[in-house]
């Protein structure tokens, strides 16, 4: 089995490249990065000493750039897609790898795209709405993951230095996190052993909480306060470095919409008595994440266990 990893020097499809590397059941040559740069190859080799610096196991190419998906895709099996954040051809990138993959006879698709795409009112989740519709439509075998916000978000190493967790919206939003490892599992799973989940689309969401839930936590394992700090939103596009019109747009509508939609449960009945009225980023159910993975999602007490060491 040959698979493809897009973005395989980002942070989100290197999970899923290590998970891959750890499996028993593929090895170095099995797989095929592409990326942008010989630079990004040199960032690959060295932090994964098993993949050498082969024609085969690189694709050196632009999603914008037809000519440089065929050579990527030649022989491959399984894709893994992940395009890069809130960037504004994020559509015309995703449909352009499909359709260099159905022309080269790939047997299945794996996207990574947002939970809820359908939300209208953000951009980000928008152009993966539209790459979704053009998969399904594409006659291709393919499996959807939609994750929700990542865990590995909040950077806890600065936080364990400051005492103080960053936040660009509301800290009492009730938001879904998910463990970056978890998704990686999950996705391993699904390249490996891509028929079952042929034509699935997979919400995944490890814990709903707030952020203050997560200083909670942190502050109950490392036994000292830890604060929340709102974050101007020029100093929040300038951490995710954005710099195009359409990624401020897209990045001020997501945090506006976490920050203002504010939620009551008192109309029906309280599922989370913790938080009866809240504001609402994008929370969902658990029940699919752990299905796949056959185990209880990492929730932040024991990703916090597992990552801060006192």
């Amino acid at each position: 089995m040959k698979v493809l990893i897009t973005g395989a020097s980002g942070r989100t499809s290197g999970y899923v490249l290590k998970a891959l590397l750890n499996s028993p059941s593929i090895s170095a040559p099995d797989l095929r990065l592409f990326v942008r740069s010989e630079s990004a190859i040199q960032k690959l080799t060295a932090a994964h000493p098993q993949l050498s610096w082969a024609p085969e196991n690189f694709a050196l190419g632009d999603f914008l750039e037809a000519s440089t998906l065929p050579p990527a895709v030649a022989d491959v099996d399984v894709v893994f897609h992940n395009a890069p954040a809130f960037h504004p051809n994020e559509t015309a990138m995703g449909i352009a790898l499909i359709d260099a993959a159905r022309a080269a006879g790939v047997h299945h698709f794996v996207y990574c795209s947002v939970l809820h795409p359908i939300l209208t009112k953000l951009l980000n989740h928008q152009v993966k709405r539209d790459v979704e519709e053009y998969l399904i439509e594409s006659g291709m075998n393919y499996t959807i993951l939609e994750p929700t916000s990542f865990m590995q978000n909040i950077n806890l190493a600065a936080t364990l230095e400051s005492s103080v967790i960053p936040a660009g919206y509301s800290p009492k939003t009730l938001q879904g996190f998910l463990d970056l490892e978890d998704l990686a599992e999950i996705a391993a799973k699904v390249i490996l052993d891509p028929a079952p989940h042929n034509r699935a689309r997979y919400e995944l969401v490890g814990e709903n909480c707030t952020t203050e839930d997560v200083a909670r936590e942190l502050a109950a394992r490392l036994g000292k306060d830890i604060r929340i700090e709102k974050v101007a939103l020029e100093k929040a596009m300038a951490h995710v470095k954005v710099s195009s019109d359409y990624e401020k747009d897209a990045l001020d509508r997501m945090l506006f919409y976490y920050d203002k939609r504010w939620v009551s449960a008192g109309f029906g009945p309280k599922i989370d008595e913790a938080h009866s009225s809240w504001c609402s980023g994008i929370p969902g159910n658990v029940n699919v994440t752990r299905w796949l993975l056959g185990r209880e999602p990492t929730t932040w007490k024991s990703l916090i266990q597992r990552e801060v060491k006192v």
